[in-house]
């Protein structure tokens, strides 16, 4: 079911088109935002490693890249020697290793991202230095009330080179199954090999001389809901190791504006009973989709509703305007052509820091598209399985807004304007 959320922007998001020698174009935008009210798919954001090659009584690892509200954050610590770790202000626990001491320590831990974020966490590890690894591995469109669905963990000693994790059983479909595996081998440097057909999310592994402590993190959809079988780690010796696996649980999917299309201003026109036309660079646009993937689109056309104008067309601002009254469309007054406003969007691109499947496609990268005409113009278009996840759209050129002026434009009172009302939707579906 879909629920769509309508956003006027304030005054301030607008520009003017020529009185008489001159001005600007006013353009009052209402957005509408559309929301899938259905469970959202899990995206990988980024994730940051640290480690302690020379042993230390505290590991800090940076939050990763890109993280926003709402992200959840899945931390893992390992380190040489007995003893738990303190955690951070905001991390919970798992308690996945509560008194297991195969080769050392592990941690698992959750935080939900909020609105402020420091740039690092650490983790205390007692008095006595240690070595240690860290990773914090974030995700988009995980419930955030209780992101961990189910979790288990397991552990062996030197016996064999092939580990296995704990196979756990979701009961919701598209969950997000983390792997994280860690060993340390007192003989030095060794290989982590992980399980197939799994994402390769982070490695890492202390420095320096003597022992040496490392781990690896995965991950997978569970599509439906069952269990997850195990997954084989292969190291490349014989030594203790500790390996978890947590479920995360998909939240409420969603569909919407990061950042809404702007109207940007225009040039002055100086009326010289030429036609003209003016130009200015388009607004950056970004996407966040977070649904089960069914694509996107965004269109825009003239909005002719009660009290708006589909067009250009006269505008008294004020209370009067001469003889004609306001604020509002002066009724029977100049308007310009619909398709007096174009955009063509050659030169731009979408990027994406955590999203996935391809990028969004532009539709007006050969012919301009028309942003004030009567029937709605599809300006992007995102392929089923495509553009999930925050996507940014940057690189408009200079001449990418175009607005075509007759020789006939009028001069209008003082104070007037020509103003258009557009209306721009982000709604499911290429």
């Amino acid at each position: 079911m879909r629920a769509m959320h309508a956003l006027a922007w304030s005054g301030n998001r607008r520009s003017w088109l020529a009185r008489s020698l001159g001005g600007s174009l006013l353009g009052s935008l209402l957005l509408l935002l559309a929301c899938e009210n259905a469970a959202a798919t899990i995206y990988f954001r980024s994730v940051a490693t640290a480690q302690t090659g020379s042993g230390a009584t505290s590991i800090a690892v940076s939050v990763p890249a890109g993280v926003v509200a709402g992200d959840v954050m899945i931390a893992t610590i390992a380190a040489e020697g007995g003893g738990n770790f303190t955690a951070p202000s905001g991390w919970s626990t798992t308690n996945l290793f509560a008194g297991a001491t195969k080769f050392g320590t592990e941690g698992v831990y959750f935080h939900v991202a909020g609105s402020s974020e420091p740039t690092s966490y650490s983790w205390g590890m007692g008095s006595t230095p240690r070595k240690a690894t860290g990773k914090i591995v974030s995700y988009v469109g995980v419930e955030n009330a209780t992101p961990i669905e189910v979790k288990a963990g397991t552990a062996g000693n030197s016996s064999g080179t092939s580990d296995n994790t704990a196979s756990i059983t979701t009961t919701v479909n598209n969950t997000m199954v983390l792997l994280d595996f860690s060993a340390a081998n007192s003989a030095g440097a060794f290989t982590i090999t992980p399980p197939g057909s799994t994402n390769n999310r982070a490695s890492v592994f202390t420095s320096g001389s003597g022992s040496v402590v490392g781990s690896q993190t995965q991950d997978f959809i569970q599509a439906a809901a069952g269990a997850t079988g195990t997954k084989t780690f292969t190291t490349s010796a014989s030594i203790p190791w500790e390996a978890v696996t947590v479920a995360l649980k998909p939240g409420t999917g969603a569909l919407g504006f990061d950042i809404a299309p702007a109207s940007p201003g225009l040039p002055t026109v100086t009326l010289n009973g030429a036609a003209q036309t003016v130009n200015a660079t388009m607004n950056a646009i970004a996407v966040d989709d977070t649904t089960a993937g069914s694509g996107w689109n965004i269109t825009v056309a003239g909005n002719g509703g009660a009290g708006k104008s589909a067009v250009f067309k006269q505008y008294c601002p004020n209370a009067t305007c001469g003889s004609d009254t306001g604020p509002g469309y002066v009724s029977g007054g100049a308007s310009l052509p619909a398709g007096s406003l174009t955009l063509k969007t050659t030169g731009a691109s979408w990027s994406t820091t955590g999203g996935s499947g391809s990028a969004p496609a532009f539709q007006c990268n050969t012919t301009a598209c028309s942003l004030d005409a009567s029937s709605a113009t599809k300006i992007v278009s995102t392929a089923s399985g495509a553009g999930l996840g925050p996507w940014n759209a940057s690189g408009f050129s200079a001449t990418s807004l175009a607005l075509s002026t007759p020789s006939t434009l009028r001069a209008l009172r003082e104070n007037e304007v020509y103003r258009v009302d557009l209306l721009w939707t982000l709604s499911s579906g290429p």
